[in-house]
């Protein structure tokens, strides 16, 4: 009796994060979809202005474009979640679009140098585990699968 009740439990539960899986994934899709709409509006209207770009909106686009990739990269990972791949490199990835993001529209704020070595002591870190997992051979071991 109480092993029917667990084996329906743990696929009551199992099915639960199936529909968490899709939803998460689904949203990453509508928001991927309303960052481009943002995007393609943000573009149209400069274009309406006839213009040239000042360096805070150049950032401003640059920096949408870039969110827009690390929304492909976490929808990267919730499929690769879903398909129940190793998800690690994937993650790796869309840390690296994330840190790159940052970079590429640098706001230091007050305080400039600290910030900087903060972005840099990071991007250190993700490049160093991604190195040491192409060494382990572990990306060769999921290329495989």
């Amino acid at each position: 009796m109480l092993e029917r009740f667990t084996n329906r439990f743990i696929r009551a539960l199992h099915w639960a994060t199936i529909v968490i899986e899709v939803l998460v994934a689904l949203a990453l899709v509508a928001l991927a979809a309303g960052a481009l709409f943002a995007l393609a509006r943000e573009l149209f209207e400069m274009a309406q202005g006839a213009t040239v770009l000042t360096t805070v909106e150049f950032n401003k686009v640059i920096g949408t474009i870039l969110e827009i990739f690390i929304l492909v990269e976490l929808f990267r990972i919730a499929v690769a979640y879903m398909r129940r791949v190793h998800v690690v490199p994937t993650v790796l990835e869309a840390a690296l679009v994330a840190v790159a993001r940052k970079f590429v529209v640098f706001e230091g704020g007050t305080n400039y140098l600290m910030t900087a070595v903060g972005l840099s002591a990071l991007l250190l870190a993700v490049a160093t585990s991604w190195w040491m997992l192409a060494h382990s051979g572990a990306l060769e071991d999921i290329q495989d699968d």
